[in-house]
């Protein structure tokens, strides 16, 4: 398993999708300073500071740009084996199916951590570029321990769509669609059970994000409820995982069968 996650790594750190990723968290803190930018001058928060960017990098990465990353990048990373036609290979080193996918998770889940530290640099850099004030040691760390945080647990979240749309021919372009409007949709939950249990929001609310300034949640998240709502996600994925040791077992064309059992007797 560990040499098979070591494989997709180094296949990864090929691959140019990779720059998909770079250039969304790149962009992040440039487009939530901007819409301060933009914004009427009565409007604007003239107590913006690096805190309130962080906080703002945080929402942005959780809810639009960091799942649609991942899901494209791990969908692709999937899709290409079919696409390149190299999954026939692996699967005779042998190499199981479940194996083979779980260490393109693996790879997926430390993707998001790597681009959570990229974030956390992007920020700072954003932050010094528009001399924002409030600078400290305190703020910076708990700015980017969230960032971190929120990528990891955004990632789980992610599990089981790249899995679906992964092994589906191309099928990674319309499920990073899908997850930009999942993603989108937190917010519209601004109380009640889908505040705390859905997946995105939990991603959030476990990591300490208040939603209140973003979405404009009117009740108070309920932790335990989200840690449920988050662990839904990889269990999901597991069961995924074990499935898909089925779904590779295809039945023979009939010729081939024959050709097979003739050559057993």
């Amino acid at each position: 398993m560990w040499s098979c996650f070591c494989s997709e790594w180094a296949k990864l750190r090929r691959c140019q999708i990779l720059l998909v990723g770079l250039v969304a968290l790149t962009l992040c803190p440039l487009v939530q300073y901007g819409t301060q930018l933009i914004m009427e001058p009565e409007l604007r928060d003239p107590n913006y500071d690096i805190a309130h960017l962080f906080s703002a990098v945080v929402w942005g990465n959780t809810q639009m740009f960091l799942p649609l990353s991942l899901v494209m990048i791990g969908g692709w990373m999937i899709d290409r084996e079919t696409a390149q036609d190299t999954l026939k290979n692996l699967l005779c080193v042998p190499l199981s199916r479940p194996r083979l996918l779980g260490a393109k998770l693996a790879a997926v889940v430390c993707l998001a951590l790597g681009l959570g530290v990229y974030s956390c640099a992007a920020t700072l850099a954003a932050g010094r570029l528009f001399a924002l004030p409030g600078w400290s040691g305190p703020v910076v760390l708990a700015g980017c321990g969230q960032i971190l945080g929120a990528s990891a647990t955004t990632a789980l979240v992610c599990l089981p769509l790249v899995l679906v749309f992964g092994q589906r021919r191309g099928g990674y372009l319309p499920g990073a669609i899908l997850t930009f409007f999942l993603g989108y949709s937190i917010l519209f939950f601004k109380s009640g059970v889908l505040l705390s249990a859905y997946p995105f929001s939990a991603a959030l609310i476990l990591v300490g994000f208040d939603m209140r300034g973003y979405n404009g949640a009117t009740a108070a998240p309920q932790p335990l409820l989200s840690a449920v709502g988050l662990a839904a996600m990889p269990a999901l994925a597991l069961v995924l995982l074990a499935l898909s040791g089925r779904w590779g077992r295809r039945p023979l064309p009939a010729r081939a069968a024959r050709h097979r059992r003739g050559r057993r007797r």
